[in-house]
C-alpha cells in the first residue's frame, strides 16, 4: 500500500524534477521520490492522531525505542526506493537491503528526532546518494548527492548534488514541493553554538574553553554567542546553515553514513564545513553502516577554531533524558 501511494505521488513533484533536469535521470528519479516520500511523511506527522500514538514500537537495531512514525517513514522510503537504487541502507536495519538500480544507492535516516513528534517540536529525514554500491569508504569519494527535509512550522526540503553550486532548495505547498531557489552561502562565522549545555561537566577540556570563551565575547571571532539548541539534527544544522555558528555533539554518537556525511555535503555546498572534531567529515573512513562520529557542523571558521582548540571529542557516555 505504501509503495502504491509512492508511485502515485511521484508525479506530484514537478517543481522538484524540472529544478534538477540538468542532472542525470536517475539521480532526479530518485532524489524526486524521496521529496514524494517526504510530503507523505510530513503529511502524517503533522497529525494529531500520529502524536497521540507517538509512543509505541519496538527497538532498532540502534537500541532504540522505536515511534509508529519511526517505522512508517522508514517503510515509506523502503517501498519506493527500492526500484531506483542499487541498494540502500536504513538507520532502522540491520544491514544494507538490496534494490532493483543500477546506479546508485541511497542511506537515509528516516526520521531524526523522531521524540519530538509527541510534544510537537520540529523532525526530519535526511539522505545521501552514493556511486554504484559504495556506501563505505570516503563520502567525499563516494556521495554524488545529498539532502534533507524538515517537518516544523514550514516543511523544506533541501539537496545539492556534486559541483553544482548552492544547494536547491524547496517548501511544501499541501502535497507539492515548490521550488524556492538556491540556500544561501554560509557566513564564515555566526552568533550561535548548538548542542546540549546540560553536558558541560562531561564535556573534553578544549571544548570547555571554546565555549566558555564564546559566551564572554572570547574567540577569535569577538562576538558574544548565544546556544539555540532543538535536538532534532536536521533543525539545528538548517538552522546554522543560514544564521551561521555551529550545531553538533561532541559524543561519538550520530551515524556517519546517514547523519554526519550527507549534512556534512549540504554543509559544503553552502561553504561551510563539518568535522568530527579532528578534521573533515567527508575525509572520515567509514567501514561500518552504522559507525558513530563526533560532530560539529556549520559556519567554516567557527568550527575551525573549535577544532584548533583541540581536545574537544567527548568519550562514549549515555543519558537517562
Amino acid at each position: 500500500r505504501l509503495l502504491a501511494l509512492a508511485a502515485v505521488a511521484s508525479a506530484l513533484q514537478p517543481q522538484v524534477r524540472a529544478a534538477l533536469n540538468h542532472w542525470e535521470p536517475e539521480l532526479v528519479d530518485i532524489v524526486a521520490t524521496t521529496a514524494d516520500c517526504c510530503a507523505m511523511i510530513a503529511r502524517r506527522v503533522s497529525s494529531p492522531l500520529v502524536r497521540e500514538t507517538s509512543g509505541g514500537g519496538g527497538v532498532n537495531v540502534q537500541g532504540e525505542k522505536q515511534t509508529p512514525m519511526d517505522v512508517f517513514a522508514d517503510t515509506l522510503l523502503n517501498d519506493a526506493l527500492r526500484p531506483l537504487a542499487k541498494t540502500l541502507a536504513s538507520e532502522e536495519a540491520d544491514s544494507i537491503i538490496a534494490g532493483s538500480g543500477d546506479t546508485y544507492s541511497i542511506a537515509f535516516d528516516p526520521l531524526d528526532g523522531s521524540s519530538n513528534v509527541a510534544v510537537s517540536l520540529p523532525t526530519g529525514t535526511i539522505f545521501g546518494v552514493f556511486k554504484g554500491d559504495a556506501l563505505l569508504g570516503k563520502p567525499r569519494q563516494n556521495l554524488v548527492a545529498a539532502g534533507y527535509c524538515l517537518y516544523s512550522s514550514s516543511c523544506e526540503f533541501v539537496v545539492a548534488t556534486v559541483d553544482d553550486g548552492l544547494p536547491r532548495r524547496f517548501y511544501l505547498d499541501g502535497i507539492m514541493f515548490r521550488d524556492a531557489g538556491t540556500m544561501q552561502e554560509t557566513p564564515k562565522r555566526g552568533p550561535y553554538y548548538s548542542l546540549n549545555d546540560a553536558r558541560e561537566p562531561d564535556w573534553p577540556a578544549g571544548l570547555q574553553s571554546w565555549v566558555y570563551s564564546a559566551k564572554r565575547g572570547k574567540t577569535a571571532a569577538g562576538t558574544k554567542y548565544s546556544s539555540r539548541y532543538v535536538c532534532a539534527l536536521v533543525a539545528d544544522v538548517h538552522r546554522t546553515l543560514i544564521t551561521g555558528g555551529w550545531a553538533g555533539n561532541p559524543r561519538p554518537h550520530l551515524r556517519s553514513l546517514y547523519e554526519a556525511a550527507p549534512l556534512a555535503f549540504v554543509a559544503n555546498a553552502c561553504g561551510g564545513y563539518a568535522s568530527d572534531g579532528v578534521g573533515d567529515v567527508l575525509d572520515m573512513d567509514i567501514r561500518d553502516i552504522h559507525a558513530r562520529t563526533s560532530y560539529f557542523c556549520g559556519s567554516v571558521d567557527d568550527v575551525k577554531d573549535l577544532e584548533a582548540c583541540g581536545d574537544v571529542q567527548q568519550g562514549a557516555a549515555t543519558y537517562d533524558a
